[in-house]
């Protein structure tokens, strides 16, 4: 009987012992979001800015390198903005390419103006388009590089 006991004892130890213990996978995968806030304009020569887009890549690395990488936006108009009538709508947030170490993301999006808010008018929607991409270099820190489209219709900055 005595033998039995321990034999019991020593799986249910063993068995404690591997639930509570991360497996190699798990624990060698980490997570990190990196955000960047993109202000839009109207494009013309008042540099009122009327909206905003944060941009948010998630990378996640394995032992390999960039295992998963998700592309997100969340996008507002700012006081003047939403006071002048500026609406601003978010298109798709993707990512075009991952390889171990190199992540491209898309963020694109419209901003249009519109008179009143029953029945509204609204100008012809300029598209926005923002890039995010990772590829750590050699030397310094492994972070996303970002950059926005071409300023026409729609202009960007970096603050507010």
């Amino acid at each position: 009987m005595k033998i039995r006991r321990t034999v019991v004892c020593t799986a249910v130890a063993a068995a404690l012992a591997s639930a509570l213990t991360p497996s190699v996978a798990q624990a060698a995968e980490t997570c990190q979001t990196y955000t960047k806030r993109y202000f839009l304009g109207s494009g013309s020569t008042i540099t009122l800015r009327v909206a905003y887009v944060d941009a948010a890549l998630k990378i996640c690395f394995g032992e390999a390198g960039v295992s998963s990488s998700a592309a997100t936006q969340t996008v507002g108009t700012t006081g003047p903005g939403t006071a002048s009538g500026w609406d601003i709508t978010a298109g798709p947030a993707v990512v075009e390419d991952q390889r171990p170490r190199h992540v491209k993301a898309k963020f694109s999006g419209s901003l249009r103006n519109c008179v009143v808010k029953i029945n509204p008018i609204c100008s012809p929607a300029s598209p926005y388009e923002i890039f995010g991409e990772y590829a750590p270099p050699a030397v310094g820190p492994a972070v996303p590089g970002w950059s926005h489209g071409p300023n026409g219709d729609v202009a960007y900055y970096d603050n507010a």
